[in-house]
């Protein structure tokens, strides 16, 4: 996972570029078209409100300390760059042909919505951490039904519990699908055979990460090779995969 940033210097927001929802409670409202620096929504139902080709620098979309519910809302067209964290809970929502950043959540439930574009840097988790679920009253995140299929996903991971039978997910030759975490310790078990100490060592780098996914209690893993190339050596990463296929298939 890797999410970059760099200072700006001061900016100046005007009202026209800053939404803050403060325990609203609407139905059809429109927000497309808008550019802004931030939007957030503080304990808010929104119901039917239409976001369509919004662009937002800033998107916090579960501030403050109870969860924000947004019910078959359209997103469509979307740019935004995800603010850290936040208690949200998405219904029957539409994303299509939307381009998300650093969707790192923690306490973010996503039901039944579907999904198509660019996701870049996303992490999702079906277990509320210790410190959110004693603030917002639950230990799990509802996650299931969710279409990501037409989604192009890059440094995307799922979690502690997620669980990836219950999502359509993107295929294609640089996707790699593990239904059983069996998969990773087969493979640890062949790469400590490699007589290449270097290529050994790389390999173990990126199966400790996949260990370190595994071990919040997630069954199942979605693997992007292209992920790892800026990091390792394609032909490392190549083999790696290769043998992680193989236990799949078998």
């Amino acid at each position: 996972m890797r999410i970059k940033a760099r200072s700006k210097g001061f900016i100046s927001i005007t009202d026209d570029q800053c939404i803050v929802l403060d325990h609203a409670r609407l139905h059809g409202q429109d927000y497309s078209g808008r550019k802004l620096l931030q939007f957030a929504s503080i304990g808010s139902h929104l119901r039917a409100c239409n976001f369509d080709q919004v662009k937002i620098r800033s998107a916090a979309f579960g501030s403050g300390t109870e969860t924000s519910e947004f019910v078959e809302c359209t997103f469509n067209g979307a740019r935004m760059n995800m603010a850290p964290g936040g208690f949200a809970r998405f219904v029957r929502c539409s994303f299509h042909n939307v381009t998300i950043r650093n969707w790192i959540c923690f306490a973010v439930e996503l039901i039944d919505c579907k999904f198509s574009g660019r996701l870049d840097a996303a992490i999702f988790n079906g277990t509320v951490p210790d410190d959110r679920a004693a603030i917002i009253g639950r230990t799990t995140n509802e996650f299931h039904g969710n279409d990501f299929s037409a989604m192009d996903f890059i440094d995307v991971g799922f979690r502690t519990g997620i669980d990836l039978t219950q999502q359509v997910l993107p295929s294609g030759k640089d996707y790699l699908y593990l239904p059983h975490a069996s998969a990773v310790a087969y493979t640890k078990s062949r790469v400590g055979g490699w007589a290449d100490e270097e290529a050994r060592r790389d390999a173990m780098v990126i199966i400790q990460a996949l260990e370190y996914s595994l071990s919040g209690g997630q069954q199942q893993l979605l693997l992007r090779a292209s992920d790892s190339y800026e990091i390792f050596p394609r032909n490392v990463v190549d083999d790696l995969f290769s043998l992680l296929r193989q236990n799949t298939a078998a």
